[in-house]
């Protein structure tokens, strides 16, 4: 017979989600049935977990994000410099003054700094070209004295001049399409745009195909005045404005000097002349120098799909008349920076954890990348830390973190997270990644499969910020809207997470469920730039701050959810639901790249290989396995069992279930990536390799490789069904 207890907390949750939904204009209305990651819930949780994530929803204030933004963006902060240890001193001070226990974790990385540079068109006739933006009175950060010119760190030292050869975006493809045309890249200045890959590839790309130096710019049809006016009358790139970033392609993420172990004081070191370092000089510049550049090459005209917006001729070719002089200078050196952790320790299981993170490195002020997204991990913890104080800790330890050095190449996460890889493989359920989070109102994620669940469900919790301020629907209801119009889908379009962010260390090689939350649609960005100010983001973005309330909100509801649920509120099945997608495009990419062929007519090829038949079959059976055990643990007789055994043996079963997918020698090739599900893009490193070892094997046309691993995938499927079959007969009894 229920409990007076049970009968009070049964009416309450009955009468919440009768008042979620009983105004047509409530945007938090929900469907008649409740969520499913509320299922993970027993009947007397769930009214009070919804009270909790109305708690910390409402708690979220646009004026302290206000005043963390100011925390995080009043002063250039490159890692290593002052100005970054001025903001880890200020993170470092804002948790603990919310009573948080504080980790400030020291690590000596190898990094770049910028010493002198010049671009100039020697010939026809000597002209010196602009390596740094132009201040203005409206943004009086723009005249720092601290900020720099344009730099791509770890670039070569050295002093080329050469011929001009364009390389459009500097893809793989691209030089591909400069060597079929005849064009000779030797000990020429290659000049590319920004776009299409990550801009290490680039600078890889040409100095394989023998490119003397490498330019990098900015095309306003990319993002300048083809988008929309240009700063600072409007939010798009102007002719001055420049891109900088790192240029390093290693084979793993981190610290380039210690692969696998982390850079603290005392930790042996790789030779940097035994590791593979850019050998060219690289230098970006704007699109108004580029624009010199391009006016007087003379060569054969460029493809139409190469051609930007400027208002001169693109051609593949400078002509023997054509010279630029580049010159870069930099000093490598080890560096001291941190890594800032603070955790709010659980009430029930303190040793499981849930982590919250962004980075706190900038190119200048990085009032857009990262700190919109720092800002809401440093309000979150607050929030959270707000409700404790009031007696109402989450059940599990939540760690919000502020990484060092993300943009010389995801080191300061990845050093963490090999420092602290055995109580991470352990312990932690979820990463939730909010690098550059907040730059519009349109909530957009990528995600691994069981967190895809988790946050479509906490989207209908959260209202959507209208652009008058006003809120008529929910977060979910506005991102299914856009996802229906760009395809057709019954839910909200999700990505997959790749590489490009401190996601990489805990997904790809620890294979901790991670996510990627953002919202996007401000008009214009400023993007590793001397732009990138709170003016700039206050004008262009919002003052409100409404984007960072809305993803403080949604990463908010989804860790509470995750940290409170008995049971871990994750879904298995999607591996399987996922999947059929995957194998299409890996199909896809086959038949482009000749890999495979059917033996049969365009008409009548099936979107997928028939190679992958087992693989699809396998993973029908995992999901049949899946959808039953899942719902037995949301069945009301489970989810009441609340004792620690149990549950507890539900969760670690649960927890290896995602390990599984860890290959333990690493992918071919690629040791340091574990995953074997997801991995950075090999290629072009901010996109996502999905099922990566069949993906390397169809790149490089080995079809030994490619065999091996589809039994890889039909074995891991199998034991996967077992492993949950057996579960599930368990706890039936």
């Amino acid at each position: 017979m229920p409990t007076p207890r049970t009968l009070n907390r049964l009416a309450l949750a009955a009468a919440l989600l009768v008042n979620l939904g009983a105004a047509t204009d409530n945007p938090l209305r929900q469907p008649a049935e409740v969520d499913r990651t509320i299922a993970c819930y027993g009947y007397d949780d769930r009214a009070v977990q919804l009270e909790y994530e109305a708690a910390l929803r409402d708690a979220v204030s646009p004026d302290q994000l206000r005043l963390w933004h100011d925390l995080t963006s009043s002063r250039p902060h490159v890692a290593g410099t002052p100005g970054d240890r001025e903001v880890c001193d200020g993170i470092e001070a804002a948790f603990r003054e919310m009573g948080l226990n504080v980790e400030r974790h020291e690590i000596e990385v190898y990094l770049a700094a910028p010493v002198s540079a010049a671009v100039s068109i020697v010939a026809p006739a000597p002209l010196d070209l602009p390596i740094i933006e132009t201040p203005f009175e409206e943004d009086p950060y723009t005249s720092h004295r601290e900020l720099t010119f344009g730099w791509n760190a770890y670039s070569a030292g050295g002093e080329a001049v050469g011929e001009v050869v364009y390389a459009n975006y500097g893809t793989k493809e691209d030089f591909a399409v400069l060597h079929d045309l005849g064009v000779d890249c030797t000990g020429k200045i290659v000049l590319a745009r920004y776009g299409g890959n990550y801009r290490g590839f680039k600078a890889k790309y040409a100095q394989q195909a023998g490119a003397a130096a490498l330019l990098l710019y900015t095309d306003p049809k990319d993002s300048g005045f083809a988008r929309g006016p240009v700063y600072p009358e409007g939010g798009w790139a102007n002719e001055s404005y420049i891109q900088r970033g790192s240029i390093l392609t290693l084979d793993y993420p981190g610290d380039p000097l210690t692969p696998f172990e982390p850079a603290e004081e005392g930790a042996e070191r790789l030779d940097p002349r035994d590791v593979d370092l850019p050998q060219i000089p690289v230098q970006p510049i704007g699109y108004g120098a580029a624009e010199q550049i391009l006016a007087r090459m003379t060569g054969d005209a460029a493809p139409p799909p190469w051609v930007g917006a400027l208002p001169c001729e693109y051609r593949l070719t400078g002509g023997a008349g054509l010279h630029v002089r580049v010159h870069v200078r930099q000093e490598r050196r080890l560096t001291k920076t941190w890594n800032i952790v603070a955790t709010l320790v659980g009430s029930h299981w303190p040793t499981d954890r849930v982590i919250i993170g962004a980075h706190h490195d900038a190119w200048s002020f990085g009032a857009g990348d990262p700190n919109c997204g720092t800002i809401a991990v440093l309000e979150a913890a607050r929030c959270f830390a707000q409700l404790a104080q009031q007696g109402r800790p989450p059940r599990r330890s939540i760690l919000f973190a502020c990484w060092g050095a993300e943009e010389f190449g995801i080191i300061g996460s990845t050093e963490w997270a090999e420092a602290r890889a055995l109580m991470l493989n352990t312990s932690a359920l979820a990463y939730f990644n909010l690098d550059m989070a907040s730059m519009g109102l349109d909530f957009n994620a990528g995600a691994s499969p069981t967190l895809k669940t988790l946050l479509i469900d906490a989207a209908r919790y959260v209202p959507q910020p209208q652009p008058d301020g006003g809120t008529t629907e929910s977060v979910y209801d506005a991102w299914l809207r856009r996802s229906q119009a760009a395809t057709t889908t019954d839910e909200p379009r999700l990505g997959d997470l790749g590489g490009g962010s401190d996601h990489v260390a805990f997904y790809c090689l620890l294979g901790i469920p991670s996510a990627s939350l953002g919202a996007g649609g401000a008009p214009g960005h400023s993007y590793h730039s001397n732009y990138e100010t709170l003016t700039w983001y206050r004008r262009f973005v919002g003052d409100d701050y409404a984007s960072a309330r809305l993803i403080t909100q949604m990463t908010s509801i989804a860790a509470a959810r995750l940290a409170n649920a008995p049971i871990q509120a994750l879904d298995i099945s999607r591996y399987a639901t996922d999947l059929p997608a995957h194998l299409a495009a890996l199909s896809s990419r086959a038949r482009t790249l000749g890999f495979m062929s059917d033996n049969a007519g365009d008409d009548a090829m099936p979107p997928t290989l028939p190679q992958f038949q087992p693989i699809l079959d396998a993973a029908r059976a995992y999901q049949h396995e899946a959808d039953l055990l899942m719902r037995l643990l949301h069945s009301p007789a489970i989810v009441a069992r609340q004792e620690a055994p149990t549950i507890d043996r539900i969760n670690r079963a649960l927890l290896m279930l995602e390990r599984f997918w860890l290959d333990r020698d690493g992918l071919p090739g690629r040791p340091w990536f574990r995953n074997a599900w997801a991995a950075a893009d090999a290629d072009s490193g901010y996109g996502a390799w999905m099922l990566p070892r069949l993906r390397a094997a169809i790149e490089q046309g080995d079809a030994a490789a490619f065999e091996e691993a589809v039994l890889w995938y039909i074995q891991a499927f199998v034991a996967q069904r077992d492993r949950i079959r057996t579960l599930r007969e368990t706890l039936a009894l």
